[in-house]
C-alpha cells in the first residue's frame, strides 16, 4: 500500500531533542505514513540516536552535506518522498494530538481545493515547561488578508499537498531566514489555506533558533520575502513600511 503522507523532520546536531519528535510521530494513530529524518551533516549522536528506530519499517534516515540555507536541507527530501502529502515536524518541536495526522488528511481529502492545512499551538519553553496556546487564523481569507503582516502558520503544525510542490518548486533555496513564509505564500497562488483550530504541536521557544541567533538577518530575509509578494497580495506600500518598522523595534529590543 503506498504512503498517504510522508513525514519530514530536517535535524541538525539536535540529538537530545530528536526523540521527542520521532516518538510524537510514531504515536500517531493514523498510521499509514513514512517518516523521512534528514540529518543535516549533524556532528553530535544524532546518527545514534535515529540507529534505534530504523527498526520500523516506516522510518527513512538520509544524512547530507550541510548546504548554505536550512531551505536546501528540507528540499533534500524531495526525492525520497513517497506520500501524496508532506507533514512537516521541526526538531525541536512536537506533535501533541495523536491523530493530528488523521484529521489533517481527512480534512484535505474532502476540500480538494484547500493545498496546505496547519493548527494552533501550545508554545513550550527550553525545558518543556508551557507557555502559552496561539491560535493562528482559520479561513483562507482571514490568513491571507494579514498574510505579510505576520505568518499564520506554525511550520511543524502544517500538512500540504505534494503535487502542489510539482507545481511551485519546494524552498526557495536563496533565502536563508523565512524560507516557510515564503513557501506558504506560492502556496496560496494556487489554492485555498486553512488552519484547523485546534492545538496538535507543541512549538519550542528558545536562543537555540535559528532565527533567534541571527535575528538582523531573519528581519532583512523576512522583508525580502514581503517585498517578493506585496503586490501580489494587495499590501500597500504604507503597510509595508509599518512591516519594516515594528521588525526593526523587535530588532534593537533583541540587542
Amino acid at each position: 500500500m503506498p504512503n498517504n503522507v510522508s513525514v519530514i523532520i530536517v535535524s541538525h546536531n539536535r540529538g537530545n531533542l530528536l526523540p521527542g519528535a520521532i516518538d510524537s510521530v510514531l504515536s500517531q494513530k493514523f498510521f499509514n505514513f513514512e517518516l523521512i529524518i534528514i540529518d543535516d551533516a549533524s556532528t553530535d549522536h544524532t546518527a545514534e540516536v535515529v540507529e534505534k528506530y530504523l527498526t520500523d519499517r516506516r522510518v527513512k534516515y538520509y544524512k547530507i552535506k550541510k548546504g548554505s540555507s536550512i531551505a536546501q536541507a528540507r528540499n533534500a527530501a524531495w526525492p525520497h518522498v513517497a506520500g501524496k502529502y508532506i507533514a512537516v515536524l521541526d526538531s525541536d518541536d512536537l506533535w501533541s494530538d495523536n491523530l493530528k495526522l488523521e484529521k489533517q488528511f481527512n480534512f484535505l481529502e474532502k476540500n480538494l481545493d484547500v493545498v496546505l492545512v496547519g493548527s494552533g499551538a501550545l508554545l513550550i519553553d527550553s525545558e518543556g515547561r508551557e507557555l502559552s496556546k496561539v491560535f493562528k487564523p482559520e479561513s483562507n481569507s482571514d490568513i491571507k488578508k494579514d498574510f505579510l503582516i505576520k505568518n499564520p502558520f506554525f511550520h511543524s503544525s502544517v500538512m500540504y499537498r505534494f503535487e502542489a510542490i510539482g507545481k511551485i518548486g519546494g524552498y526557495d533555496e536563496k533565502i536563508r531566514f523565512g524560507e516557510d513564509l515564503d513557501l506558504w505564500l506560492r502556496l496560496g497562488k494556487i489554492g485555498q489555506l486553512h488552519n484547523l483550530p485546534e492545538i496538535m504541536i507543541k512549538y519550542r521557544v528558545h536562543g537555540d533558533n535559528e532565527s533567534s541567533k541571527h535575528w538582523f538577518g531573519a528581519i532583512l530575509d523576512v522583508l525580502r520575502v514581503i517585498k517578493k509578494n506585496r503586490q501580489i497580495y494587495g499590501i500597500n506600500r504604507l503597510v509595508f513600511l509599518r512591516k519594516i518598522l515594528v521588525k526593526l523595534l523587535e530588532y534593537f529590543k533583541k540587542r
